[in-house]
C-alpha cells in the first residue's frame, strides 16, 4: 500500500497548482498524501477578492469529509489567506469543522503557520507574500491576534490565484531578498500556491534567519500530526526543529 507509515490529506482550493506537487515531492519515505479540492473563484476586481476567499469556507467540511473517506492519519486545509482572512476565532472554527467532518487530527495552514512561528522562536517577522494588498492585510492582522508583529513586509500585488501558481521557485526567492530583516526574527513567506520548498535553505543562508512558508510549515505540521518524525527532502531551520508544538484546538494523532 502507498502510505505504509502514514498517509495525510489535504484540502486544496480549486486553482491551486503548486501545493499538491510540491509537498508530494518533499514527503519522506513512506509517506502518501491524498487531496480533495474545494471550489473558489477567479475575481476580475481586488474589492472581491477577500470575499472570494472567505466563500471557500463553505465548502470545507463536504471537501475534507471527501478526503477524510480515505481515513488519512491527519488532515490540513491547504490555503493560508483562505484560513487566516477570518481571524484566529474563526482559523480555530475551521480546524474543528474538518476534524467533525473526517474524525481525524485536522488543521489549516494557518495554524501550520503560526504552529511554525513558535517553533523557530519568531516573534517580529519579515512577511513575503504574493498577495493583493487587501489580502496582505489580513495576514497581518491575523498574526497580530497571535502576538506575531510584521516589521517589513513585501507584496508582489498579484489578484489572480492561476497567476502565482505559475511562479518559479526564484519568484518568492528575489522577493524575499528585497525586504529588510534587520528586525525580524524570521522570515514568513505566505501562500501555498507559491513555489518555495527549493529555496528555504538558500534564503537562510543569504539571509542569516530562519524562512518558514506556508508549504514547509503545511508539510511539518501534517508530519508531527500523524507521528512522522522525519522532514523529508527539505531543508531549513522549521524541519530540522525538534520542537513538537501544536495549538491546544488542534487534536492530536490518537484522539479520534
Amino acid at each position: 500500500m502507498y502510505g505504509w507509515r502514514a498517509q495525510l490529506g489535504i484540502v486544496v482550493p480549486a486553482t491551486n497548482t503548486t501545493v499538491e506537487p510540491e509537498l508530494h515531492r518533499a514527503l519522506p519515505d513512506g509517506v502518501a498524501m491524498f487531496a480533495s479540492r474545494v471550489p473558489v473563484a477567479e475575481v476580475a476586481r481586488r474589492e472581491d477578492k477577500v470575499a472570494s476567499l472567505l466563500a471557500m469556507h463553505e465548502g470545507l467540511a463536504e471537501a475534507a469529509a471527501q478526503v477524510g473517506a480515505a481515513r488519512p492519519d491527519a488532515v490540513a486545509y491547504a490555503c493560508t489567506s483562505g484560513s487566516f482572512l477570518g481571524g484566529a476565532g474563526s482559523d480555530r472554527d475551521l480546524c474543528r469543522r474538518m476534524h467533525e467532518a473526517t474524525g481525524v487530527p485536522a488543521l489549516t495552514t494557518s495554524t501550520a503557520v503560526a504552529a511554525a512561528l513558535k517553533a523557530v522562536g519568531a516573534s517580529r517577522i519579515a512577511l513575503v507574500t504574493p498577495y493583493v494588498t487587501e489580502v496582505a492585510a489580513g495576514a497581518e492582522a491575523y498574526l497580530a491576534e497571535l502576538g506575531v508583529e510584521v516589521v517589513a513586509r513585501a507584496d508582489l500585488n498579484l489578484l489572480s490565484n492561476l497567476e502565482k501558481g505559475m511562479l518559479p521557485a526564484t519568484a518568492s526567492y528575489r522577493l524575499a531578498r528585497t525586504v529588510d530583516v534587520a528586525g525580524a526574527d524570521a522570515v514568513l513567506i505566505s501562500c501555498t500556491n507559491w513555489r518555495t520548498l527549493d529555496i528555504i535553505g538558500r534564503l537562510e543562508a543569504d539571509l542569516g534567519r530562519p524562512v518558514v512558508s506556508s508549504n514547509s510549515a503545511t508539510l511539518w505540521a501534517l508530519l508531527r500530526l500523524a507521528g512522522i518524525p522525519d522532514t523529508g527532502s527539505v531543508d531549513g531551520a522549521l524541519l530540522r526543529s525538534g520542537l513538537d508544538w501544536l495549538p491546544e484546538h488542534v487534536t492530536r494523532a490518537g484522539a479520534r
